[in-house]
């Protein structure tokens, strides 16, 4: 039983000792720097994308033809998925929290919260109406509804040479801002990433 003990902690520390690196150098870099490890998609294709997509979507004319047919409120905005329909990795909400972010603070647009929120936020306002103070009980069935959502897809092309020392690596964000009551699409925006990898 002892015998077994040692090899069992011997294990466990050849499998941790594997796991860490002690002559690991980290240096911080500014987070607008672009750092590719290899052709996947990262961080730097993010912003490239909502950025320039976030410009086109307010620079569209939908917003404000939405406020001249309704006596000059702004539209409601529900930032509904991006479907990640690559062979990568990809966490959508560094584009979609993003969006949100700019819709908001360019005070042309009201945004409700998202799917993962709403759970959360009816829950305390249903605790609210057993718990709280009378006076700061906070009503049901008050939410704001959305004019629009915006949907999107993240989509990829891979080409990789005979010999396998080239890579060239596409992708296509599409997103599209549509009509909840009339199913219209009122924008459709799309940003492409482009790169070429070779190894040595």
């Amino acid at each position: 039983m002892k015998a077994r003990g040692i090899v069992i902690a011997g294990t466990a520390a050849a499998v941790l000792g594997g796991c860490y690196n002690p002559n690991w150098s980290v240096q911080r870099t500014d987070p607008n720097t672009t750092v590719d490890v290899d052709y996947r998609w990262q961080d730097d294709d993010a912003r490239q994308t909502y950025q320039k997509l976030i410009a086109d979507c307010l620079a569209r004319p939908w917003v404000e033809n939405f406020r001249m047919a309704h006596g000059g409120n702004r539209p409601v905005v529900f930032v509904g998925t991006v479907r990640n329909e690559t062979s990568d990795y990809i966490d959508t909400k560094l584009v979609t929290k993003r969006f949100e972010e700019e819709l908001i603070n360019s005070g042309r647009v009201r945004v409700v919260a998202d799917r993962d929120q709403r759970g959360e936020i009816r829950d305390e306002r249903q605790q609210g109406q057993a718990w709280n103070m009378p006076e700061t009980v906070k009503k049901q069935a008050m939410e704001l509804g959305a004019d629009f959502i915006m949907l999107g897809r993240i989509g990829e092309v891979k080409q990789e040479s005979n010999d396998r020392k080239t890579v060239v690596q596409y992708y296509q964000i599409n997103l599209e801002m549509i009509d909840i009551q009339s199913n219209e699409k009122v924008w459709i925006g799309s940003a492409d990433v482009k790169k070429v990898a070779r190894r040595q």
